[in-house]
């Protein structure tokens, strides 16, 4: 990644636009007034622009599609209910009182004032550059914080099938999401990057200034993981934990500093928490999971669990996903013509792809407990099988990312001499 002097102006341009959006949003709730949004705006829309064109001449079809993405957004108002009535509504709040002092008191419990305003405070950002509230402009927040992972992690692909499988997950999976104002595209995309880093930190040898530009990223990537969504703290525990499993005891000194790295990494969140809750009679979380009652009574409910299964893996999201990562790995698996030995490529057990399988487990049991715990709740739309209905594709985004980033690696490794090993 970036690994030649001549990528410089490439890796800074990525850098100093995440560093912008950090500094507009954290000297907001330090301040408490957006008085210096005219100016983080208009800053944060020349480095974006910076950012597509240092990037064009080595990355151009993925910065053509996006660049397409960008008109297809800037031509359509918001119209998702999430995007609408929570991220941009609390954008709007924002805009509209020029700080946080307010931000509560106008604030219905469906727009869960308490959830993070990292996107929100971005959006209200770009409406203060154009002097007015709409319905398109503020939204576009969300591409301008997709740019620097989808650079990343296109300049770590190393032939054209891993680009078009990338292509696929942008264009098929993530769809609408990524341009409609909503955060689960985002937390997705920042999801598979931090993965990626990960990885190449522990497999790579990198020179001391490379090595500590990717633990400042991986540090960047978390805070902003956990800021993007709720569910964002969920994702990096069980990458934590799938990291500590994996290689915790392979690379100790490594694993020690990710350790400090993730836990200073949390206290932004944290802050927002313990500020948020100051201002409401009961968190977002709570609203949702209750004290966990509903558990038991919906987990012997089998109409409702077979409804869950089949909402969470019968949609066009993750067919596809489950399609290319189907594919891919069937080269992995060999039958002979009596079909009494199958030959299993040594790659699929290799440590990367454990670490994102073992991760993909843990967050599926998560999600999946917090979806069966939440259905039924009384702050919920009236409508049996609410959350199964209208939530189960989208929550599994990053699940679905991640198929697709170990389908990548898959493809991508190179195969030892001795690479498979049979079953009798």
């Amino acid at each position: 990644m970036f690994s030649n002097a001549s990528q410089l102006k490439e890796k800074l341009s990525v850098f100093s636009l995440i560093l912008l959006i950090f500094l507009n949003y954290f000297l907001l709730l330090i301040i408490k007034t957006n008085f210096f949004f005219l100016i983080f705006g208009i800053l944060i829309l020349l480095n974006f622009v910076l950012c597509i064109y240092l990037n064009f001449k080595n990355n151009k079809f993925i910065i053509t599609i996006f660049c397409v993405l960008c008109v297809i957004s800037l031509m359509s108002p918001v119209a998702d209910w999430d995007a609408r009535s929570i991220w941009l509504f609390n954008a709007k709040i924002i805009f509209f009182e020029n700080n946080l002092n307010n931000f509560f008191d106008y604030n219905p419990y469906y727009s869960h004032p308490d959830y993070p305003i990292f996107v929100p405070v971005l959006s209200a950002t770009l409406a203060t550059v154009i002097g007015d509230w709409n319905e398109i402009f503020p939204k576009f927040s969300s591409l301008i914080l997709a740019l620097p992972p989808l650079i990343i992690l296109t300049k770590n692909l190393k032939n054209k099938l891993s680009l078009l499988i990338f292509i696929i997950l942008i264009l098929f999976v993530y769809e609408k999401r990524i341009i409609n104002g909503e955060i689960d595209a985002l937390l997705s995309l920042y999801s598979i990057l931090l993965l990626n880093l990960i990885i190449d930190i522990v497999d790579k040898k990198f020179s001391d200034k490379q090595y500590k530009i990717d633990l400042t990223l991986i540090t960047l990537n978390v805070i902003i993981i956990t800021l993007l969504k709720v569910e964002g703290v969920a994702i990096i525990f069980c990458i934590l934990f799938a990291y500590l499993v994996i290689y915790g005891k392979s690379k100790v000194d490594l694993t020690k500093t990710f350790m400090v790295l993730f836990l200073l990494s949390l206290v932004p969140i944290f802050y927002w928490s313990i500020y948020s809750n100051n201002f409401i009679e009961m968190t977002s979380a709570r609203m949702m999971l209750g004290t966990g009652e509903r558990l038991i009574h919906n987990l012997f409910d089998f109409k409702f669990i077979l409804h869950l299964i089949n909402k969470i893996l019968i949609n066009k999201q993750m067919f596809i996903s489950l399609l290319v990562f189907v594919f891919i790995f069937s080269k992995g698996i060999i039958f002979n013509e009596k079909k009494k030995i199958i030959n299993f490529d040594k790659i699929i057990f290799e440590k990367k792809l454990r670490f994102c399988f073992l991760t993909i487990f843990l967050y599926s049991v998560v999600l999946t407990a917090v979806m069966i715990i939440s259905e039924g709740s009384t702050y919920n739309v009236p409508i049996k099988y609410f959350m199964a209905d209208t939530a189960a594709d989208r929550y599994f985004a990053p699940i679905q990312s991640m198929l697709v980033l170990c389908s990548i690696y898959f493809l991508e490794a190179k195969k030892p001499k001795k690479n498979s090993f049979s079953y009798d």
